[in-house]
């Protein structure tokens, strides 16, 4: 009894421990009905995100320009200036947009909701994305379009939007189009053409050169791609972004123009495929049957239908693009491995020859199974006849090595559809360099396979021997239909991506603009797919591109040329911005690349290499010249300013010479509507030295000057542009003039550039006279070609200067500077030691009047000073040569007129000397100042009473004598260089000292009044 109550315990405790566990299984269930309500939900709100920003970035695209809504304006937010943006880092409107988007550092969601009922209505108004409109507000051309004025969300939403529309991955979109292109028809059409020919180890060493080649062009591949965002347009897209636009443009177009002569040659290879396998005599048919082949309309038809099947693919797009690579790529497969299984158990046997051979029947083609004697025998050179064109003769080590480096040519598989990939950055690098690993180890494994088992004559008299000797024959001619057909999609898909980018980016104008438009949600480029398809149905009729095919290599060389040029180039700048995440990019590897694609391009073909790079060359100048400007930046910039810093940190002041002085000039300019002919005549009295125009806003620095500061700033630049000068602007703001013109008089230039005279025009209070219509005029007299040849629009620019240069005065009483603070600027410069030349009736000047005033006068009011030459004397000589120097000046001559006194002789051998010593071409004249004050009127005398007003004259009387010497004796000159009289130091002097100025330039013709305060030449005195 006690045993079953045992019995029966224990089996209710066993029923005990069911019940818990089924317990515990409910737990579970219900735990896991917990978890997948969790990841509905959360797939849920992933969704409602996703349509959220989708609807989001519909309504941005939905409109084309930014309205001042009233709401905005309403809170102090401007939509357009960029200023206030490069203030305040980040724009309102992106640290709102960007908080939708959860941008980490908008830190208080509060303020994004109370944001968004502010700023709502102009969201619905914000811009589409392609549609751009200019302000030159700020002085700044500047777009409104969503990714200028929304940079951060647009770009994230696009990325995302783009990033679920691209579903190529590393393998399918990079690795396997590479490898199928790199292999080609080499692997299996001339494999034992290259062998045959070359030997072993001969073959050996084109492949170590040639892989070389590829992986240093991989390596600054994978570099720029991961320092960039990568768009579609391939290598174009590439160099353009890195190198600018006209480089870009040139690169593009010829590598456009090689992918297309590529996709011809695939084709017509296809083509050759089909008679040698199927067409009558070929080799999957019986004796007699099969279509008909080696005729020109019937292999022409054959290309045609082929290359239709080609433009359906490029037509449906990516997805169809790697579906039927992966396919090749299976076939491909399938057919090594059957090599493979061929060379390890074919027996010896004994090769027909093919029969359209031409050599002898008496050799014999034997496959020889692995055999020691047979790789000695293929170790070294046997250059002969390739029986398939007898016509070239004996081939050699260029010959062959054009056909084996034509397979190290494919790795842009990846890169010409780098719009169709989901990471770019991460793809093309990895991809790449995993298709140049797998097609090196084929070739190795193939090369030496070969060579062991493979009797000479038969690799150099049946190229087609791995199907003679493969256990599974037909799997070689299908394989090598589906690797060409393969190879001729892939670079018909690169041209069209290629011309649909540049296309996009308008470098060559509104012409291409037809290959822009696109169809589908794939948003598949359909014209310029029609038009690629186009030109290679054209090229079908030339039946044969045999003797183009080295000008196409060439044309693939130089574009990887170019690219490891380009980061060769952001590498030796240490351009900040240029920071792969790919980090094995040595210096010297694209410097490598370079130099190698280079010195293959011309090992292969001189003339055709000579060719290419006159071409590039000419695109680039086309495009410098037409092109339009466009906002990626140009590497040149970066490279010049690399090699100017380093070469100003080698020019010391501390090392200058007398012997090597040149005008370094600072012009002070009010306003350039009224200074345009001295800025002109400057420019040719600099004769290569600085030049810079310097400009002093007298305001305080608040938000409103710095906006005009800008738009001031580049309406300058813009008026050195169409007057051509060679000069830096230099602005600045001050709370007065004399304390701006300090500021450019000790920091105006850089390192051992530094401005060594000063040009001020005479203070007056006479109302400025415009000298922008003579600019005007000049630009409207221009041939009309010169619109049409260069991009810069000098007329549009000239409106644009015309428009936001500030009035000049026309009230006597708007002059904002007064006599003392303008002597105090001369001041100023003289004791920075600082040359001075105060110009007057620069109105009057016009350089096409230099025929008719064919001369430059030379006035020295004082030779010699404490037995020395005076500096100023020295001065004018010395600027009035400069002057001579320059071409259009070269026809004047320069005359010296020396005003004696009782010692004539003396003074006459004095000069002489001078001239001769410091070899200036110039003509002697000596004025008697008694003759010329006889010759005083009475207005003269009415004049001068009016300047002096009964004060001290002796020194006004000078001046006013000078004046008529002037007039009398250099009515007909184009300009006089003369002394300027001694600057005051006392302040309550300025208005003498400018009374003496006007009398002494009043009514001549243009002049130049110098004080020399540095030594600018070397006498023997």
């Amino acid at each position: 009894m006690m045993r079953k109550v045992i019995r029966d315990h224990d089996e209710v405790i066993r029923d005990h421990d069911e019940v818990i566990r089924d317990h515990d299984e409910v737990i579970r269930d219900h735990d896991e009905v917990i978890r997948d309500h969790d990841e509905v939900i959360r797939d849920h709100d992933e969704v409602i995100r996703d349509h959220d920003e989708g609807k989001l970035l519909e309504q941005l695209q939905a409109r084309k320009h930014v309205a001042n809504d009233p709401k905005c304006v309403e809170f102090g937010v401007d939509l357009v200036p960029l200023t206030v943006e490069r203030l305040m880092g980040i724009g309102v409107w992106d640290r709102y947009l960007c908080s939708i988007d959860r941008v980490e550092h908008i830190a208080f969601s509060v303020a994004t909701l109370w944001a968004s009922k502010i700023f709502d209505p102009c969201l619905k108004m914000a811009s589409n994305e392609d549609d751009i409109d200019y302000d030159e507000l700020g002085g700044v051309t500047r777009s409104i379009a969503l990714n200028e004025t929304f940079p951060l969300l647009s770009q994230k939403l696009r990325s995302k939007k783009l990033a679920n529309q691209k579903k190529l991955g590393t393998i399918f979109g990079v690795t396997i189009p590479c490898t199928l292109t790199i292999l080609s028809v080499l692997l299996f059409l001339r494999l034992g053409f290259v062998l045959g020919q070359a030997g072993y180890l001969t073959t050996l060493g084109m492949l170590v050169i040639g892989y070389t080649v590829a992986f240093t062009t991989i390596l600054s591949i994978s570099a720029i791609v991961t320092s960039v965002t990568v768009e579609g347009g391939g290598v174009y897209f590439l160099v353009s972004r890195s190198l600018g636009p006209e480089l870009g443009g040139a690169i593009g177009t010829i590598f456009y123009v090689a992918n297309i002569f590529g996709s011809t040659s695939y084709i017509i290879g296809v083509v050759e495929v089909i008679d040698t396998s199927i067409g009558v005599g070929g080799t999957l048919v019986k004796t007699g049957q099969g279509i008909p082949a080696f005729q020109y309309w019937y292999d022409f038809l054959y290309g045609t239908v082929v290359l239709l099947f080609v433009l359906v693919v490029c037509l449906v797009g990516a997805k169809f693009f790697t579906k039927t690579t992966t396919v090749t790529f299976i076939i491909v497969l399938i057919a090594i491995a059957s090599v493979m299984f061929s060379f390890g158990f074919v027996p010896e046997r004994t090769i027909t020859s093919p029969p359209h051979n031409p050599n002898p029947d008496n050799i014999t083609l034997v496959y020889t199974s692995w055999s020691w004697q047979t790789f000695k025998e293929n170790l070294g050179t046997r250059y002969s006849i390739d029986y398939t064109d007898p016509s070239e003769g004996i081939k050699d080590f260029k010959s062959v090595f054009a056909i084996f480096f034509s397979g190290c040519i494919g790795i842009m598989g990846g890169v010409n559809i780098s719009g169709d990939l989901k990471n770019p950055s991460r793809a093309i690098p990895e991809g790449t360099i995993l298709a140049l690993g797998i097609t090196l180890a084929l070739y190795l494994v193939m090369f030496t396979f070969t060579a062991f088992t493979c009797g000479r004559d038969l690799l150099i008299n049946n190229y087609n021997f791995l199907y003679e000797i493969n256990a599974a024959g037909p799997i070689i001619s299908v394989s090598v239909f589906a690797i060409t057909l393969s190879a001729s999609l892939a670079n018909l898909i690169g041209a069209t991506k290629i011309l649909h980018a540049v296309a996009k980016d308008k470098l060559f104008g509104n012409i291409l603009h037809p290959f822009t438009w696109t169809v589908g949600k794939s948003k598949q480029p359909f014209m310029a797919v029609l038009f690629s398809w186009f030109i290679v149905q054209m090229l079908l009729f030339l039946h044969h591109l045999n003797s183009i095919t080295p000008l196409t290599t060439i044309f693939f060389i130089i574009s990887y040329g170019v690219v490891n040029m380009s980061c060769f180039i952001l590498k030796m700048t240490s351009a900040p911005n240029f920071r792969p995440t790919f980090e094995v990019h040595p210096k010297f590897t694209s410097a490598l690349g370079t130099i190698s694609c280079l010195v293959m391009m011309f090992f292969i073909n001189a003339i055709y290499a000579g060719v290419t790079i006159a071409l590039l060359l000419a695109i680039v100048i086309y495009l410098l010249i037409r092109g339009p400007a466009k906002p990626w930046g140009e590497v040149s910039q970066a490279i010049i300013y690399h090699q100017v810093r380093k070469f100003l940190l080698r020019l010391d002041i501390r090392k200058s010479h007398v012997r090597f002085w040149r005008p370094e000039v600072l012009l002070l300019v009010s306003n350039p509507r009224s200074a345009y002919h001295l800025i002109e005549f400057t420019n040719d009295l600099k004769k290569g030295g600085l030049y810079v125009m310097g400009h002093v806003m007298a305001k305080p620095l608040d938000f409103e000057t710095a906006h005009q500061y800008t738009t001031q700033l580049q309406t300058w630049l813009s008026f050195v542009d169409i007057t051509n000068v060679k000069a830096f602007v230099e602005i600045t703001i001050s709370a007065s003039v004399r304390a701006g013109v300090q500021s450019l008089l000790t920091t105006a230039g850089l390192g051992g550039m530094k401005p060594n005279m000063v040009i001020l025009g005479l203070y007056t209070s006479d109302l400025p006279i415009s000298t922008m219509e003579t600019l005007h005029v000049r630009l409207l007299k221009r041939p009309k070609i010169y619109d049409y040849l260069f991009r810069d629009k000098l007329l549009e620019k000239y409106r644009y200067v015309d428009e936001n240069l500030p009035n000049l005065r026309t009230d006597p009483g708007e002059q904002s500077l007064d006599a003392a603070e303008y002597i105090s600027m001369i001041q100023d410069a003289v004791t920075l030691g600082k040359n001075i030349c105060v110009t007057h009736n620069f109105d009057k000047y016009e350089k096409s009047t230099l025929k008719r005033r064919p001369y430059i006068d030379v006035w020295p009011l004082q030779v010699t000073k404490d037995d020395q030459f005076d500096s100023t004397c020295l001065l004018i000589l010395q600027l009035a040569c400069v002057l001579h120097m320059k071409d259009k000046w070269k026809a004047t001559e320069i005359r010296v007129f020396v005003v004696v006194g009782s010692n004539v002789k003396e003074q006459k051998r004095v000069f002489e000397s001078l001239l001769m010593d410091t070899r200036i071409k110039a003509s002697i004249h000596f004025v008697d100042p008694a003759y010329a004050q006889e010759r005083l009127s009475l207005n003269d005398d009415l004049i001068m009473s009016n300047y002096l007003g009964g004060e001290n004259v002796t020194e006004l009387q000078y001046c006013h004598t000078m004046n008529s010497l002037f007039k009398q004796y250099s009515p007909n000159s184009s300009v006089i260089f003369t002394a300027l009289p001694e600057v005051p130091t006392e302040l309550s002097m300025s208005t003498e000292f400018i009374t003496k100025l006007k009398l002494l330039s009043s009514g001549t013709v243009p002049i130049i009044m110098a004080r020399g305060i540095s030594q600018v030449m070397v006498t023997n005195f």
